[in-house]
């Protein structure tokens, strides 16, 4: 894995100190060669998608990149066209269907964004620079914050030549309430150029791969607390997407989660008889 470099971008401040910074080649998105890992948490169940540019088309005079990909090691299947211009990216499903602006690196600070297929308002926060593969690249924040120990946090990241922090296609996703997506890994022609610090791997697998449609567990995903229905728990394990035990919890059927990192975890139930159930919840932040 390549190693991840993040400093402030100081333009304004080298500007005002006579002092010029010299501009970059913008890095495009959609060229043949690049790869996105990114896993989905649903209600019920984990999904992880393979997408990857496959080669160019053109509808009347306009050249698009077709985006392909896999759910879960199926048969790939076409996803969408990708026009991108000038620092913008467009998506659209079909000919019969309109563009979606889906990236515009052309934005400056403050400026506030219709971007993906909900058309969620987004205010750019900050740019900063990154550093991965071996090449600078600019990082878009939004819906900034800093958490107690004062490390930067955002609703939504994208960096340049990668695309979002919920991966490729699914960009402005932060306010669906029934599941969330998350990029974990990048290639540009088969070579693994990031992996997301926070999980370590290209494909999800949880602790064990069964679970009870008997048990409910509300809200999915959750901040503060999870509440587990179809079950009187006496102890609860919450374990992390590399298989650590975070915490336990006894005689509860409500957890709290607002100290964990946002990630899918997956909850050990056990009952007064000693059966045990397993769910999945996702913790957002």
């Amino acid at each position: 894995m390549k190693a991840t470099r993040l400093y402030p971008l100081l333009a304004l401040l080298l500007m005002a100190g006579g002092v010029t910074m010299q501009a970059q080649e913008y890095l495009p998105i959609a060229q043949k060669g690049n790869e996105w890992h990114t896993f989905e948490t649903a209600v019920w169940q984990i999904n992880n998608y393979v997408n990857w540019c496959s080669g160019d088309t053109l509808i009347g005079n306009v050249r698009y990149m077709k985006i392909m990909g896999t759910v879960n090691d199926s048969y790939p299947i076409f996803y969408t066209l990708l026009r991108e211009e000038d620092g913008k990216v467009w998506k659209r499903y079909s000919i019969a269907h309109p563009e979606t602006l889906l990236y515009d690196f052309t934005a400056s600070v403050g400026d506030t964004l219709r971007i993906g297929d909900f058309a969620e308002e987004m205010i750019l926060d900050s740019i900063s620079m990154v550093q991965i593969g071996d090449v600078d690249r600019r990082k878009f924040w939004f819906g900034l914050e800093y958490d107690n120990l004062g490390r930067p946090r955002a609703k939504e990241t994208w960096i340049e030549g990668m695309g979002s922090d919920y991966g490729l296609l699914w960009t402005g996703y932060f306010n669906v309430v029934d599941g969330w997506h998350c990029l974990l890994c990048f290639h540009q022609n088969g070579e693994l150029i990031w992996e997301n610090p926070e999980y370590g791997f290209c494909t999800y697998t949880a602790v064990e791969e069964t679970k009870d449609s008997e048990i409910f567990i509300f809200p999915n995903p959750a901040k503060e607390k999870v509440t587990i229905e179809g079950v009187e728990a006496t102890e609860v394990e919450v374990y992390n997407a590399l298989g650590q035990l975070v915490k336990t919890v006894q005689n509860a059927n409500e957890i709290n989660v607002s100290d964990l990192m946002e990630g899918v975890y997956l909850l050990r139930i056990a009952d007064a008889d000693g059966k045990c159930y397993t769910n999945r919840v996702a913790v957002k932040r």
